[in-house]
């Protein structure tokens, strides 16, 4: 049954949104897992010189994600990593759903590092949207976030109990922060163990759960970054963009950090990213 069109989601109606959306992400990321020795790769034509590569399993993944949710909520738009493109039927306030069917398609097709299934929902015009929730199934574990409630991360199956997250206290001396090959040389040089950027995703929720203590982006894209950073402020985190302009589905330039670092990671990325250039 199909949701009546709103402009606008309570708070009950975007966690019911959510759970619906997070079944789903969590399905089709089973589902990826055991296609993944069997998966198909072929490059995109638009990026054939920066070693971007997408799967069947991306597209069937976006494919199901766009079918699922055109017929549980028609009223909903989808912007997909994999070309998926419909706007909301209320343009300005409707509710709009980010998706990466693979997030670190690389790593995913070749089998070398984490990667993960992402939707995150948003409000607002294109120009300057909010986040709404976000669910990130990665490794056998769901992260989810709604705005204002909380984040929350669920090992195993359905029956599961999540588990808040929430991130407080003094940072780990010299832990793991993750940032650009640009800028790994100075996160080093201030004293953190540095570790270059993989699955965004994968990486958002392992700063929301504290195993990392921060990352420092220039560029990213609310279907991997800007959405599961809502993890991170859920948690308890600090989510900072350098551009100078107020948190929105298009900032330039993220510090994503556990509240006892952002201070120090601020200053490092403020010395450290610069103002133009590509996307990390």
């Amino acid at each position: 049954m199909a949701t009546a069109p709103s402009s606008a989601s309570t708070p009950d109606e975007a966690a019911q949104a959510l759970e619906f959306v997070a079944a789903l992400v969590t399905r089709l990321g089973e589902e990826a897992t055991r296609r993944q020795a069997g998966a198909v790769e072929q490059r995109k034509p638009a990026a054939a010189l920066t070693g971007s590569v997408v799967t069947d399993v991306d597209l069937d993944t976006e494919r199901a994600v766009d079918e699922a949710l055109r017929e549980r909520f028609p009223a909903d738009g989808i912007i997909g990593e994999e070309g998926a493109d419909r706007p909301p039927a209320d343009p300005e306030h409707g509710r709009t759903w980010v998706v990466d069917p693979i997030d670190g398609t690389l790593n995913y097709a070749r089998r070398l590092g984490p990667w993960s299934v992402v939707a995150s929902a948003w409000r607002g015009p294109r120009e300057r949207p909010q986040a709404e929730s976000v669910a990130v199934w990665t490794g056998g574990h769901l992260y989810t976030a709604v705005a204002g409630q909380g984040a929350f991360v669920r090992v195993g199956g359905p029956d599961a109990e999540p588990r808040r997250l929430h991130l407080e206290g003094p940072a780990e001396t010299g832990g793991v922060v993750r940032a650009g090959a640009g800028v790994l040389g100075a996160v080093k040089e201030a004293g953190w163990l540095a570790k270059v950027v993989e699955s965004s995703a994968a990486e958002v929720v392992s700063i929301a759960d504290g195993r990392v203590m921060g990352t420092l982006r220039l560029g990213g894209d609310r279907r991997d970054l800007h959405g599961p950073a809502l993890l991170v402020a859920e948690a308890g985190g600090a989510v900072v963009p350098l551009d100078g302009e107020p948190l929105s589905g298009v900032s330039r330039s993220l510090v994503l950090a556990h509240p006892g670092a952002v201070d120090d990671l601020v200053a490092l990325a403020t010395a450290n990213l610069p103002v133009e250039g590509p996307a990390d």
